[in-house]
């Protein structure tokens, strides 16, 4: 037995883990130690998270991290009025096939009447949790060109929840993040679809594939209104690895079920390049799921209005930090 594995696992067990036997490690048990060390050295990095978001909480009173509203201390992370906004937004019917919040009636079994003269639509269905309205807009800008990484853990939630609903859990071999170049990695304070796609791996036991890089660096999708001028800005920007060639064998994704995660879908050019690329890869069949797909202009109104709850709502075709 290594000597200094055995004095990792008296270390890291001293301290981790004093009265539960790991003190007296003896050479046929340090596997087992290494295996409960790092359980424990994980449990304790949450035991101290939460208790330094509860110090904050105590110290600076926490407040609705979608419309800023003073909460009590030891709640959630938003406040019960953005709770319902987005609860029943999701609730409303959409097209399995593209994503769009649709009346029931526009929605038919090979999906609605404008994903059908669609053509770019190479994924077998999209999930998302609402349409761009100001609760989900905050908590996504806010990850996104914030950093605040604790509302990927509510929006995870949420994206589990869509999963389990569209019964996609049990066939799901892999989560993709829409990957960011690392000059837009620079940019911003985190790469919020590879912590989106994280957070909602610890919740659903799917592990995250990260094996689609972005090769080219474009302008950001926000700053492109046009659908066509959209689908040109990321064509052909994203690849797989280097070592991931012909002839070496397609062992990793080939007939595996494959999801894309992204924060927001507006035209589905993005998804549609990376399912591109994951198809070369040998996946089998491909979904996406994403936090919003805001409204289209044209698109027919929806059986319930926020407006009417006096809620204000991003025009159709204005969109912030979009896709």
């Amino acid at each position: 037995m290594n000597l200094a594995r055995v004095t990792r696992c008296l270390a890291v067990g001293c301290v981790l883990a004093a009265g539960k036997g790991l003190i007296g490690v003896d050479g046929a048990r340090a596997n087992s130690c290494t295996a409960a060390a790092s359980r424990q050295g994980k449990s304790v990095l949450s035991a101290i998270k939460e208790v330094w978001r509860g110090w904050l909480d105590a110290v600076l009173p926490q407040t609705c991290a979608a419309c800023g509203v003073w909460l009590p201390g030891g709640s959630v992370l938003i406040c019960e009025a953005c709770r319902l906004q987005i609860t029943a937004d999701s609730a409303l019917p959409y097209c399995w096939r593209c994503g769009r919040t649709l009346p029931s009636a526009a929605l038919h079994e090979e999906g609605c009447a404008r994903c059908r003269l669609e053509r770019h639509w190479n994924v077998a269905g999209v999930g998302r949790v609402g349409r761009y309205l100001p609760a989900l807009r905050s908590l996504l800008l806010g990850l996104k060109y914030r950093g605040r990484e604790r509302n990927a853990e509510f929006l995870a939630d949420c994206l589990a929840e869509v999963l389990r609903r569209r019964g996609w859990l049990i066939e799901l071999d892999g989560l993709v993040p829409v990957p960011m170049h690392w000059l837009r990695r620079l940019q911003r304070p985190c790469d919020h679809a590879a912590v989106l796609a994280s957070a909602l791996s610890e919740r659903i036991g799917v592990p995250v594939v990260r094996l689609v890089r972005r090769s080219k660096h474009t302008p950001s999708q926000t700053t492109v209104a046009a659908k066509a001028a959209r689908f040109a800005n990321v064509r052909g920007c994203f690849a797989l690895p280097r070592w991931y060639q012909p002839p070496w064998p397609k062992r990793d994704l080939r007939g595996r079920t494959m999801c894309i995660v992204d924060n927001l879908m507006v035209t589905g050019a993005t998804v549609h390049e990376v399912a591109k690329v994951l198809r070369r890869a040998g996946a089998k069949r491909i979904y996406a799921v994403v936090v919003a797909r805001p409204a289209a202009p044209g698109d027919p109104p929806t059986a319930w209005d926020p407006l009417a709850s006096g809620t204000s709502v991003v025009q159709p075709g204005v969109f912030s930090g979009a896709e």
